[in-house]
C-alpha cells in the first residue's frame, strides 16, 4: 500500500486542505464507524477502489484490533463496531445440489458471500452479527438486512431459543454480550 496516495475523500472535505498527498496515517487516522463508512482523518472516504482494498488487506487480532496491512506496512484503524456490515440478504438455492443458502452483500465488498448459518449470533441491543471473509471477521447486519433475516428466524415454542432452519437443519442463533 503506498500510503501516499489520495484515498478518495468527499470532494466537498477536500477545498479545507488542498490537494495535498496523504500522508503516512498515525494510529487514529483511520476511523470505521458503526454503519461500515470509513474516515480519514474526519472525512468520509469515497473511493470505492481504495475501501475494496482496505478490506482485502485488514487484519483482526485475537482482542479486535483491526489494521490494514500491505507488503512492510501496518496502519492501525479505529473501528465503532465492525469494519464490515451487511447491507442485504438474499435466500436461494445454489446451482450444485439445490440446498439453499443466504448470500450476503456487505458494504464495500464485492461479490457477495455465502453465510455460515452457524456463525450467526445477536449481541449488544439486539444487533444481529455473523462471520464473513472465510470466517475470519464478524460483520454486523443493517437494520434492513437484519429485518430481511429476522424473517428466517424462528423461535422453539417449547424452549425459546432462537434458530435458523436451513436445509432441514437447526442453526441456533445464540446471544453474546
Amino acid at each position: 500500500m503506498n500510503l501516499r496516495r489520495d484515498v478518495g475523500v468527499e470532494e466537498r472535505n477536500r477545498t479545507d486542505q488542498g490537494n495535498k498527498a496523504w500522508e503516512a496515517p498515525v494510529a487514529g487516522d483511520i476511523f470505521v464507524d458503526a454503519e461500515g463508512d470509513w474516515f480519514y482523518q474526519g472525512n468520509k472516504i469515497i473511493r470505492e477502489d481504495i475501501l475494496a482494498f482496505f478490506c482485502d488487506h485488514l487484519e483482526c487480532t485475537a482482542d479486535n484490533a483491526y489494521s490494514v496491512v500491505w507488503e512492510d506496512q501496518r496502519c492501525a484503524l479505529m473501528v465503532d463496531d465492525t469494519p464490515f456490515v451487511i447491507t442485504r440478504v438474499d435466500r436461494a438455492a445454489s446451482r450444485e445440489g439445490g440446498r439453499d443458502l443466504f448470500m450476503l452483500a456487505i458494504k464495500h465488498v464485492s461479490p457477495p458471500e455465502i453465510l455460515d448459518p452457524e456463525s450467526l449470533w445477536v449481541g449488544k441491543d439486539n444487533v444481529l452479527y455473523g462471520r464473513v471473509r472465510s470466517g475470519r471477521f464478524p460483520a454486523r447486519f443493517s437494520r434492513p438486512a437484519y429485518y430481511q433475516m429476522a424473517e428466517w428466524i424462528q423461535e422453539d415454542p417449547v424452549t425459546g431459543e432462537f434458530f435458523l432452519e436451513i436445509n432441514d437443519e437447526r442453526c441456533p442463533v445464540r446471544f453474546r454480550e
